[in-house]
């Protein structure tokens, strides 16, 4: 399979399905660090909290990818997944929607690494590298991040690290095997 791939009509409602499905977890995900942020503020740990979270809002393209093999699912997914959070309410309105644009970015980055040949560990683990570089690099400027003492910028990053490791590689790759054990969707041959 090329870079430049055929879609096809299931290729689109797949997406669409794991969008919808990612969409509500994105709201989820924003009523828990509501929660969680108004519990850790007063103790100074407000701006860990949403870091530590962060991989929840990746997994939607990476899901993608790996069921639909195509350059630009990630990217698609993710920013589906954005729309429908920001129109079910979610708390961080069209702000959403540019997380889900870097962070689909980022995987799609990954992906395109390995020229889009790789379902496995290695391609989730660049795609979640990828997209947390990108969309810390946006944080910096959209959180105010670049005004943090370095110290606490590297922990914060560290932080989104390891949350898009357990959740954008770890849990992906257990998703994606229980889908294809079940036979969820048909995912394309390498």
């Amino acid at each position: 399979m090329g870079i430049i791939a055929k879609w096809h009509l299931k290729d689109i409602i797949t997406i669409a399905i794991i969008s919808v499905l990612f969409g509500f977890i994105f709201v989820f995900s924003d009523w828990l660090y509501t929660l969680v942020y108004s519990i850790l503020s007063p103790l100074g740990l407000g701006p860990f909290v949403g870091e530590g979270l962060f991989g929840l809002w990746c997994m939607g393209g990476p899901i993608a990818f790996m069921v639909v093999r195509l350059p630009g699912s990630s990217l698609i997914s993710e920013i589906l997944g954005a729309f429908l959070e920001s129109g079910l309410g979610g708390q961080f309105g069209v702000t959403a929607l540019f997380a889900g644009f870097f962070q689909g970015l980022g995987s799609e980055l990954g992906f395109a690494s390995f020229k889009y040949k790789r379902f496995d560990i290695k391609s989730l683990l660049l795609a979640a590298v990828f997209s947390t570089v990108i969309t810390f690099g946006s944080a910096l400027f959209i959180h105010g991040y670049i005004k943090l003492k370095l110290g606490m910028m590297l922990a914060l990053f560290l932080t989104r690290l390891c949350s898009n490791l357990i959740f954008s590689v770890g849990l992906v790759s257990l998703i994606n095997k229980l889908v294809v054990r079940a036979q969820l969707f048909e995912t394309r041959k390498s």
